[in-house]
């Protein structure tokens, strides 16, 4: 009777012991497990800063990396707008803009595009592209451009009218040419980059959680085909002289599970002038070049 009670009384004893070292120490495992957790998600987090980073580059430069005409010459009344969102242009005045980036205007040439000869005018081609009767277009040798009209569109095949009988005869490029203004609204979850058609049809958001944007150009001043300066004023540019596109952004990733209470604000300064605030890593900066004409 007295060995059980004994055994009894020994596991009662050890019971309380084990009890007493969980007490101490579950409080350490368990902050241990938190901020295990918390490195977790911050890895995590800069790792869909980085996907979300690359993301935008691609998409800038999918959507600017025709704004300059393939063919060899380029005409001098070709231009590339730049302006505040301060001052929208009347296509978008319903339109909430954001104030504190740019939009742009400007003509995606050559989202389709192929080799063709010009036997006479109108011509046919049988390009499969996404014009429609109306669509502007434009042919280009290393010898002339002409600019056309899409007369008409039938099974994979397109009558194409150019302005000049001069092209017939000769070998060049056809391309299309889709006039957009591009710029940052309001879309489904905060600020969005968005494309708006220069003359008419419906806007298209882009890509969403871009929250600033600011453009530049890189200017030829001289024709040697070197870039001699990036212009940090608004207005149109022309072709002719323009080589490249300085982007810079704010992005803000979505669902976001980093404890902002204890980022720190870090600042950003734009070549405008001005300085962005951020707070990492649910948001972030970027810049990049877009390459419009073969720089040396």
């Amino acid at each position: 009777m007295s060995r059980r009670t004994q055994m009894k009384g020994s596991l009662l004893i050890e019971m309380l012991v084990v009890c007493a070292l969980i007490s101490i120490f579950l409080p350490f495992l368990v902050s241990a497990l938190a901020r295990l957790q918390e490195r977790y998600l911050l890895t995590q987090t800069y790792q869909d800063q980085h996907e979300i980073k690359a993301a935008i580059d691609a998409h800038f430069q999918a959507q600017w990396a025709r704004l300059v005409p393939a063919n060899c010459a380029i005409d001098e009344s070709l231009f590339l707008t730049i302006q505040s969102g301060e001052f929208p242009p009347v296509r978008l005045a319903s339109r909430k803009m954001s104030s504190n980036s740019d939009w742009i205007k400007g003509t995606d040439y050559g989202l389709c595009r192929g080799a063709v000869t010009v036997s006479s005018n109108p011509f046919e081609t049988n390009l499969s592209c996404h014009w429609k009767v109306g669509d502007r277009t434009s042919f280009s040798s290393c010898e002339s451009s002409f600019p056309g009209q899409v007369v008409s569109v039938s099974n994979h095949r397109s009558e194409i009218e150019l302005t000049d009988d001069l092209a017939i005869g000769q070998s060049g490029v056809i391309e299309s040419q889709d006039g957009f203004y591009w710029y940052l609204s309001p879309g489904k979850e905060g600020y969005a980059f968005w494309r708006t058609p220069e003359e008419s049809g419906n806007s298209l958001e882009l890509l969403n959680g871009i929250e600033r944007l600011s453009v530049f150009p890189l200017l030829d001043g001289d024709d040697n085909g070197l870039v001699d300066s990036l212009d940090t004023r608004y207005g149109p540019f022309s072709l002719k002289k323009l080589r490249g596109l300085w982007v810079e952004y704010q992005y803000r990733l979505s669902n976001c599970q980093s404890d902002q209470q204890a980022s720190f604000t870090q600042e950003y300064h734009s070549m405008r002038g001005d300085d962005w605030h951020y707070l990492p890593p649910c948001q972030g900066v970027g810049n990049q070049i877009i390459v419009l004409k073969e720089m040396q």
